[in-house]
């Protein structure tokens, strides 16, 4: 569904000729630091009681809390302050980053224009011992193809790690599909070799590569980078999403493979009626992610989506985006009963989180127990951090006067560190502190989109962070090394 999000302070939206509606108003602020806020007890608690308990006895062993990022912690102590440098930009970096992933001792991220609204989707790769430190892992912009109704894909949000494989959701595929599953609309997964290198796509015309591991014997001198030989070989590929307009997240969860989409629902004609969010799964041979369930439930008209998912305590949690702005959900709760793996759609738990209703989830983090979520408000009121110990009572952290709004949390050496718009914090103490500022008139990491906020990963032991304005590589360095570094923000 091509529409466009605005990149705006003010986060408003151009809605779908088919769907427009009226944002209702803002909510009540949310709860402050130390008062906790509680889920109604709704849908999830009269499913049952148990359900968290249920869920986290039938996770399987192995299966971390967390969204599959393959980064680590590092080592040493994060110290008291320092600055962002630019390290540079790799080519095809468009506008923004929206995810950083480790993958086999590389830094991965992920690129786009604006979401969901303007060509423009590449995957680069940061190895700063190479001679050429930057280079382009995937481009889906299709040069040369027509651009009418959207000739490229429209940006990619993640890059997922997930068993030994890089998964990077296709967030607005090229005139929504080229039906080579579903005519009407379809979405893609792009799915990496084990040591992180994607096929290309496929010509004439730029189609999708080949289904992950399934190499035509016919093609297997023809595609570049494929081995050479007759036959077929290990290899990654475009996974299709029937259905699909977009495609926002993608996670393992309970041995599955899921996407979190915007789709068109079972029996239902696309651009007419409703567009629910979704759940697919993948198939065994990962070429196919199947419909699994939509919300909300019963259908209705409008625009719905599931954005970005994440584990914690046995559940799965879902990001809901309702492009009308009247649902009173916060978030989406899969949990499915003990000895069950798969996700049923009687395991749909929507949650109101008391003072913030509906909400825009920007980013999930998994750390040591808990449970760290940053989202918008109900039309676009400001972004907050929060953070839960139970997966249901909710707390702010509020970030100190000046650092400007929160766009990712990630743990760092010895500290739990924030990035905001002007700053780095340390938030694992007794009160916020601020680690680096941002001097410059024009901040890398403005927040101004409701999918892409600027990301932070560990890579070799080191903190690095994605800007939103030209799609360069910033790196934070100790205090005493940014004194003298020309290039410090």
């Amino acid at each position: 569904m091509r529409t466009t999000i605005a990149l705006t302070l003010a986060l408003t939206a151009c809605t779908p000729s088919r769907t427009r509606g009226t944002a209702e108003p803002p909510p009540e602020a949310a709860p402050p630091l130390g008062a906790a806020a509680t889920v109604d007890a709704g849908p999830l608690a009269s499913a049952t009681s148990d359900a968290a308990t249920d869920a986290a006895a039938a996770a399987p062993v192995g299966e971390a809390d967390g969204n599959d990022d393959g980064e680590t912690p590092g080592e040493g102590s994060v110290g008291r302050g320092g600055a962002f440098v630019r390290v540079g930009q790799a080519p095809m970096a468009l506008q923004r980053i929206c995810d950083l992933t480790v993958h086999k001792d590389a830094l991965y991220a992920a690129h786009a224009r604006q979401p969901l609204g303007i060509d423009g989707a590449t995957i680069t790769r940061y190895q700063p011992d190479q001679p050429k430190p930057f280079a382009v892992a995937f481009d889906w912009n299709r040069p040369g193809e027509p651009t009418k109704g959207g000739g490229a894909g429209q940006g990619f949000l993640r890059v997922h790690s997930i068993d030994g494989r890089l998964y990077v959701p296709d967030a607005d595929p090229p005139y929504n599909g080229l039906g080579l599953a579903e005519y009407g609309t379809e979405g893609y997964v792009f799915v990496s070799a084990e040591d992180g290198h994607f096929a290309s796509p496929r010509y004439p015309h730029y189609r999708p590569p080949a289904p992950p591991d399934v190499v035509s014997v016919g093609h297997v001198e023809k595609v570049p980078g494929k081995p050479p030989g007759g036959a077929t070989a290990a290899w990654g590929g475009a996974a299709v999403l029937p259905r699909a307009y977009h495609v926002i997240d993608a996670i393992r969860y309970r041995g599955h493979l899921y996407a979190a989409t915007g789709s068109v629902p079972p029996k239902e004609r696309a651009w007419s009626g409703p567009s629910p969010g979704a759940l697919h799964m993948a198939t065994p041979d990962l070429a196919r992610w199947n419909y699994v369930l939509g919300y909300p439930t019963p259908y209705q008209n409008g625009v719905w989506r599931l954005t970005f998912l994440t584990r914690f305590k046995g559940r799965l949690y879902a990001g809901i985006q309702d492009y009308d702005g009247r649902d009173p959900n916060s978030y989406v709760v899969f949990a499915p009963p003990e000895g069950r793996d798969v996700v049923e759609p009687g395991d749909t738990h929507p949650v109101a989180v008391p003072g913030i209703g509906g909400a825009m989830t920007v980013r999930w983090y998994a750390d040591r127990g808990k449970l760290y979520w940053l989202a918008f408000g109900l039309a676009g009121r400001d972004m907050k951090l929060r953070v839960t110990e139970d997966g249901d009572h909710w707390k702010e952290i509020a970030m100190p006067a000046g650092a400007g709004r929160p766009t990712d949390i990630v743990r760092y050496r010895d500290a739990l560190v924030v990035l905001t718009e002007r700053s780095l914090v340390r938030v694992d103490g007794a009160e916020p502190r601020v680690l680096a500022e941002i001097g410059d008139k024009k901040s890398p990491f403005v927040l101004d989109d409701y999918f892409c906020s600027a990301p932070l990963s560990v890579y070799r032991n080191e903190l690095y962070a994605g800007g939103q304005r030209d799609g360069a590589l910033f790196k934070w360095v100790p205090e005493a090394a940014a004194a003298g570094d020309a290039g410090a923000l």
